[in-house]
């Protein structure tokens, strides 16, 4: 089977062009491939497949082979695939993910591509769970996916030394049945912030696209900063704006990793 491995800002994914491959049984073959010890190893798999309302169909199976409905960094990717692979060199590719239509403008000499990512929708009240006899509150987003939004205080140290075992505790909590990604998220400036960024489904990742939205859309709506915001995330830099049309535009890299044949089953 042949594989392409792509990375956006360190989140990586194993692409699979649905129409030169047939996958039977795209679960298996996520956990299968995506293993960074016995497999290729990524974050996870994505399947370019035909579609018939765009320039193509993108599924995602997470590492642990359940099925997500929207990646940022991946529908980039997926873009960046058909424009370079494909050669369709058009100023906007739209790419169907299951959360609809998505489309990716190549920026083709930086190296990035910037995605509209929708319209985000979140809870008005700030959501506070119980987790070993502590309060934590957090602000719940939609990007199409869920996430949990948690600011860190300062006195919580550096973000690089944050304790992630409370991301994945939030992630995990009965209250959220069938998980929920989170974000821990510094504010340094209003224009500026720090994220880590628990995915449920593949545990920490070095940057998720939908979760710089995320956490983008809860400090815009709380006042932290202002609607433009430069996102450092563990594998890099992601910008994320709130535009007057209610969408939110998200610009990161997006790079060939390598590609090859695997040799295990396809399902």
């Amino acid at each position: 089977m042949h594989f392409v491995k792509m990375e956006g800002c360190g989140n990586d994914y194993i692409y699979v062009d649905q129409e030169k491959e047939q996958i039977v049984n795209p679960q298996t073959l996520a956990r299968k491939i995506s293993d960074r010890h016995f497999g290729v190893g990524a974050d996870g798999m994505i399947l370019i497949c035909p579609s018939d309302t765009a320039d193509c169909r993108m599924e995602m199976y997470n590492a642990d082979g359940s099925r997500g409905k929207m990646c940022g960094n991946g529908v980039r990717c997926v873009a960046k695939y058909l424009y370079d692979y494909k050669k369709i060199r058009k100023e906007e590719i739209a790419v169907e993910t299951d959360s609809g239509i998505h489309t990716v403008r190549i920026l083709e000499d930086s190296g990035k591509a910037t995605v509209a990512m929708g319209t985000p929708v979140i809870e008005e009240e700030p959501y506070v769970i119980s987790m070993e006899g502590q309060k934590t509150e957090m602000m719940i987003v939609s990007m199409g996916n869920p996430h949990a939004v948690i600011f860190m205080e300062p006195e919580e140290g550096s973000w690089k030394t944050w304790n992630m075992k409370k991301a994945e505790a939030v992630s995990t909590h009965s209250d959220f049945p069938d998980g929920i990604n989170v974000e821990l998220v510094q504010v340094y400036s209003e224009t500026g912030m720090k994220i880590r960024v628990w995915e449920r489904g593949s545990k920490e990742t070095l940057s998720c696209g939908s979760g710089a939205c995320a956490a983008a859309a809860a400090a815009i709506r709380s006042g932290r900063t202002k609607q433009k915001v430069n996102i450092e995330m563990p594998g890099g830099m992601m910008e994320v704006e709130w535009d007057s049309d209610g969408q939110m535009y998200l610009t990161g890299g997006c790079r060939f990793v390598c590609e090859g044949e695997y040799p295990g089953s396809v399902g």
